[in-house]
């Protein structure tokens, strides 16, 4: 005769403790997984940059030490022609050019595409044809902000800064000409200051801080009123890459500082 007694099948107060158990468990970790993760993301951005700044510096070297006219992002790009449009007329003139770009520029000093996308922000697919991309696919925007007092006929965020906020930020940010701040054509004699001038940077403010870019905007130029602490990260013209967390004008202050003051 079999003389074993059944296991003893749990209760459902003991099932519902365990299940308390593992939310309070998963409430706990995921937010520590999700930190993780973005930290990892972080380390990758920055080296994407700090490789598009050795590579921007490359081409400064071969290009007798000056700077390319690149556009900011692909808001000024036909992607269809990978051709500019709606930029300023200068001089120099930068509408009808194939490649002003940075995924174009320096592609053929990085030879990876893959570092032009930023883990967390990700990219657009590359569109190629046998003179190399049409398309600025990228998550970082390049140091060009428009050239002199005329107003491009598309202004890109950089050259919002220079013409819109720079007068409420005041002196030294009020000059009103991007040629004091970014190193677009620049020599690099005139670079006063590498360690704080920028070539290129993560192109939003807030998807390194887990916010929307709007949420860090300021509601009167457009975001939601929140102005939560935002982040971006960029490489100098040193060639030292950099992580910045802040409110929204002083991320503003860290794009655009002048050159020579």
């Amino acid at each position: 005769m079999n003389t074993r007694k059944s296991p003893a099948a749990f209760t459902l107060i003991e099932l519902l403790v365990v299940i308390a158990i593992i939310a309070i468990l998963a409430a706990i970790l995921f937010p520590v997984f999700a930190r993780a993760r973005e930290q990892a993301r972080k380390t990758t951005c920055l080296s994407n940059l700090k490789q598009i700044g050795l590579g921007t510096l490359m081409y400064v070297q071969d290009y007798d030490e000056v700077f390319p006219w690149l556009m900011q992002d692909g808001r000024n790009n036909n992607d269809a022609t990978g051709l500019s449009e709606r930029m300023s007329a200068g001089p120099p003139n930068l509408n009808g050019v194939r490649g002003l770009f940075i995924e174009a520029a320096i592609q053929p000093y990085v030879k990876n595409y893959g570092v032009f996308a930023c883990p967390t922000l990700q990219a657009d697919k590359v569109v190629v044809d046998a003179a190399g991309p049409l398309n600025a696919f990228g998550s970082y925007g390049y140091g060009y902000g428009g050239i002199g007092a005329a107003v491009s006929p598309r202004m890109t965020p950089l050259e919002l800064f220079v013409r819109l906020l720079g007068p409420l930020l005041g002196a030294p940010y009020n000059t009103g000409n991007p040629q004091d701040y970014y190193i677009a054509g620049q020599s690099s004699a005139a670079i006063g200051r590498p360690t704080e001038s920028i070539i290129a940077f993560c192109n939003s403010y807030g998807a390194h801080a887990g916010v929307t870019d709007s949420a860090v905007v300021p509601r009167a130029f457009g975001g939601t009123g929140q102005e939560l602490p935002g982040a971006t990260l960029a490489v100098h013209a040193d060639g030292h890459a950099k992580f910045k967390q802040a409110k929204f004008l002083e991320l503003v202050r860290f794009i655009m500082p002048p050159l020579n003051q």
